[in-house]
């Protein structure tokens, strides 16, 4: 064969192989335009960029008294002990016969949730000295009914005798006799406020043997949701 023959084959052959290359690069770029990428066949992948929850709404009791504010959140299980509201008045200003000392008191639900009730449970009065004690011996204050406590509450943020509750409520009585439980049955709004007054006496006739003695009872407040 001559060289011209040679050449012209050679020629033929190239142009032979840059065309299949040509259709292999074609094919490349259609696999590559319909796919995204070589590597999506490799991997499958789903994006989830809507993920939320969400915590249920609680009541929570706040009470301001005259010197302080405590907040049933500031214990553990939304249940905190008050120690600084002293409701009965204290003892800084005994009482004499005839005399009084009122407290009112301001609760609200400073919750995101509305209650439906809120109860009054009362413990067990005690007194310093102890009833029959010393000479001539103490009488019994908690129960003889010459100390009365009288418990009234309505809605606001101040105290309303017109419209008090009739049923959270205690007419002038001796503090053992406050029923074990008082409740006040309604809807209350979360942020809403109520005003609690007490109003603990001493009988213009109280015996000379209800004197140096001190009476105490605890008192638990709980806002039912």
């Amino acid at each position: 064969m001559s060289g011209h023959h040679r050449n012209r084959n050679r020629r033929r052959t190239s142009r032979s192989a840059l065309i299949w290359v040509a259709c292999g690069f074609s094919a490349l770029l259609l696999v590559l335009s319909t796919n995204g990428t070589l590597s999506s066949w490799t991997a499958a992948v789903i994006g989830n960029d809507t993920n939320t929850v969400a915590t249920a709404t609680a009541v929570i009791l706040q009470e301001v008294g005259p010197s302080a504010t405590c907040l049933s959140s500031s214990g553990v299980g939304n249940s905190f002990t008050c120690s600084t509201i002293n409701k009965y008045g204290g003892v800084t200003t005994p009482l004499t016969p005839g005399t009084n000392q009122v407290t009112d008191v301001v609760f609200s639900d400073v919750g995101s949730s509305a209650a439906s009730s809120f109860v009054l449970t009362r413990g067990t009065c005690t007194q310093n000295p102890t009833a029959g004690s010393g000479s001539p011996a103490a009488n019994n204050i908690c129960t003889n009914g010459e100390l009365t406590v009288a418990i009234s509450c309505s809605d606001g943020a101040t105290y309303n005798a017109g419209s008090a509750w009739s049923d959270l409520k205690y007419v002038a009585g001796a503090p053992a006799s406050i029923g074990a439980t008082l409740t006040h049955t309604a809807t209350i709004a979360a942020s809403a406020s109520f005003t609690c007054r007490f109003t603990v006496a001493l009988d213009s006739a109280a015996s000379v043997l209800d004197q140096g003695i001190t009476a105490s009872q605890p008192l638990t407040w709980t806002l039912n949701k």
